[in-house]
Formats: structure tokens, C-alpha cells, sequence
């Protein structure tokens, strides 16, 4: 088990070195925060806010002991029996940048095991995935962003990518809005096709295929300028994304329900968002042309 916390903790250093490179303001808010939970386990919770290119960016990495496995972490499809209790670990990375061309990301990588008496793995299963909310479409980088993952997942298997994607744009839904969250991307859950060493290896994978995909859309969209308008609509849209977030989203019911660090779970949230009863007529009528846009499938089938 350690050595695949080791894996996890270096996945989270060098996102968190990427990340770092982009955010040149001496003026952000950066911590690194290492935390222990009172029922067994703990993490390191590394935030950037308030910079001259994130609004917020949280890279979370946590490994954490239980009895009982929380309801969020099996979804409906599975019940696991946890006598002996389970330990899950991973690393989640979201990104709010303050230039609108540039979207929200979301990564997040685990790995669950249910022990056994003598606190060896007696089962296991992985999750994880990547997806991309845009305020503001750019058609070539939704294909990169598509093409990257299906590139990766091909070379663990030819089935992987049609499955996550399509996994994708059914999870990352608003029920409430009739709207997706994004143009998406690829999510599992419960899988173990492969060895779990193999596994581990694919997680890595995702981790690093995500980074390299929302690298060279920064590159591309930084210097992009943008209007006082864009600022506002993305306050707007980022509202959806903490409806998802607090309302729909299986993650972080987990980390509540485990009774996680409220702090470090919440960190996924934009510094600023904003609702409106009435939106100006300019604003719904992008609203409404964004919907449309990301209502869309966007994997690299139909691209």
C-alpha cells in the first residue's frame, strides 16, 4: 500500500509543479497544507488563490482508513462488505483560471481496497477521469482534449475510450439545468480489468495525458484578451459548477460522508461565482448558445 501512495503522491508533486509555473504572482495565496483525519489516515492539500492566473486551484491528495465504506464510493451498482474495514487514496485536481478562454478543468485518479483480518487487500477496484468546462468554445482545443484520452486509453484498451466517454456525458449532468457540466471528457468507476500494478500504471497515465492536454490549452489561450462581459458570464457559469459540485457530485458526497477535511473537499469550488434571477438579454442569449454547444457529444468520434 505504501508504494501506491508513493505513486499517488508524485502524481500530485508534479501537477502541482505545473501548475505552480503557470501562477507568476507574488501576491497568491499559496499553502501547502499537510493534515492528518482523526479516524485514520490524512493527506496534503495544496492550493493556489487570489493569483494573477488561477482564481483557485486545489491539487488534493489523500489516504484515508475506514469502517464502514460510505454509500457514494459504490454508487448503486455494488455492495461491498468492509468487516475489516477499506482504505481508498488518490489525488483530485480542479482548476479555475481567471481568464475566461481558458476553461475549468477537473482530474481526479483513486484507488479503493477492501482489507482483510490481517489488513492485506482482499479486494480493490479504480475510478477516476478528466473533463473540461468551457465558458467560451474553442472547437480545436475540444478535440485535443478528446483525441489526447482516446490516444492514452487505446494503448490499455481499444474499448476504454467509447465507455469512459460516454460514462462522461452521463455523469457530469445537471439534472435541474437539463444541461451537461462541459464538453466533457472520460470517468469510470469500479473498474478492474487489469492488474492492479497495471491499474496503477493507467492512473498515471490519466493523470499525465490530462496535464500535457490542459498545458497546451493554457499555452494557447493565456494572452487571449478578454471583456468585462466574458468575466461576468463566467461568474455566471461557474455557478453551475458548484450546483453540480454540492448537489450531484458522487466525490464529494464521499468526502463528507467519510468525514473528510471540509476544508480540503470544498477547495474544488471557484473563489467567485454568481446567480442571477434575470440575466441580461446579451448573457442568455450566450448562455443559451453555450448549452447548446456542450449539450452536444463531443468525443472524438463526432468531432
Amino acid at each position: 500500500m505504501k508504494d501506491f501512495e508513493k505513486r499517488f503522491k508524485s502524481i500530485q508533486s508534479e501537477i502541482i509543479n505545473l501548475y505552480s509555473g503557470f501562477e507568476k504572482s507574488k501576491k497568491a495565496s499559496i499553502i501547502s497544507d499537510s493534515w492528518k483525519r482523526p479516524e485514520g489516515g490524512g493527506g496534503r492539500t495544496f492550493v493556489i488563490q487570489e493569483g494573477a492566473f488561477f482564481d483557485n486551484c486545489a491539487v488534493n491528495f489523500s489516504s484515508i482508513f475506514g469502517s464502514k465504506l460510505p454509500k457514494a464510493a459504490i454508487g448503486n451498482s455494488i455492495v461491498k462488505s468492509t468487516r475489516y474495514g477499506y482504505q481508498a487514496m488518490g489525488v483530485s485536481v480542479i482548476t479555475h483560471p481567471k481568464n475566461p478562454n481558458i476553461p475549468t478543468s477537473h482530474m481526479n485518479v483513486r484507488l479503493f481496497c477492501i482489507l482483510d483480518k490481517n489488513n492485506n487487500i482482499k479486494d480493490w477496484w479504480i475510478g477516476g477521469g478528466y473533463d473540461l468546462t468551457p465558458y467560451i468554445i474553442f472547437k480545436e482545443d475540444i478535440s485535443l482534449w478528446h483525441d489526447q484520452a482516446k490516444k492514452m486509453l487505446d494503448s490499455y484498451s481499444k474499448k476504454y475510450y467509447n465507455n469512459f466517454a460516454q460514462n462522461c456525458n452521463e455523469y457530469f449532468y445537471i439534472p435541474h439545468r437539463k444541461e451537461r457540466r462541459g464538453i466533457g471528457g472520460i470517468f469510470f468507476d469500479n473498474t478492474k480489468h487489469l492488474t492492479i500494478d497495471k491499474s496503477i500504471e493507467m492512473l498515471t497515465s490519466i493523470a499525465q495525458s490530462y496535464a500535457e492536454s490542459y498545458a497546451e490549452i493554457i499555452k494557447r489561450r493565456f494572452k487571449t484578451p478578454f471583456s468585462a462581459e466574458d468575466k461576468e458570464f463566467q461568474s455566471l457559469r461557474r455557478g453551475r459548477y458548484v450546483e453540480f459540485n454540492l448537489v450531484n457530485d458522487r466525490g464529494t458526497a464521499f468526502g463528507l460522508q467519510s468525514n473528510g477535511r471540509t476544508p480540503s473537499i470544498l477547495a474544488s469550488l471557484p473563489l467567485n461565482a454568481s446567480w442571477k434571477y434575470k440575466k441580461e438579454k446579451t448573457l442568455e442569449l450566450r448562455e443559451k448558445k453555450l448549452v447548446k454547444t456542450i449539450n452536444r457529444d463531443w468525443n472524438a468520434k463526432n468531432i
